[in-house]
């Protein structure tokens, strides 16, 4: 929680009205829902390490690719992109 006095007042409900005003109107929760039956029900190994349900657009999927990436790389760089693939 930030400080109640200084140059950070406020801030924490500012972002969080901000964060808010992202949201559409219409974003549905049942969206997750669905995400997560069509998770379940892919067959193994070839369930998604991560899903996304993002109705505001807010770069994150973008940003999570960007990251993925860069963590594959770097697993097979230091020998270990055998952790990569799942195993039955």
């Amino acid at each position: 929680m930030y400080t109640q006095t200084g140059p950070t007042v406020g801030l924490e409900d500012e972002a969080l009205k901000g964060l808010a005003a992202c949201e559409p109107e219409d974003a549905d929760v049942a969206d997750v829902a669905a995400a997560m039956v069509d998770i379940v029900n892919a067959p193994y190994g070839k369930r998604p390490f991560r899903v996304h349900v993002d109705p505001s657009d807010d770069g994150a999927e973008v940003v999570n690719a960007v990251a993925d990436r860069i963590r594959k790389e770097f697993m097979r760089r230091i020998g270990l992109g055998d952790l990569l693939t799942p195993r039955q």
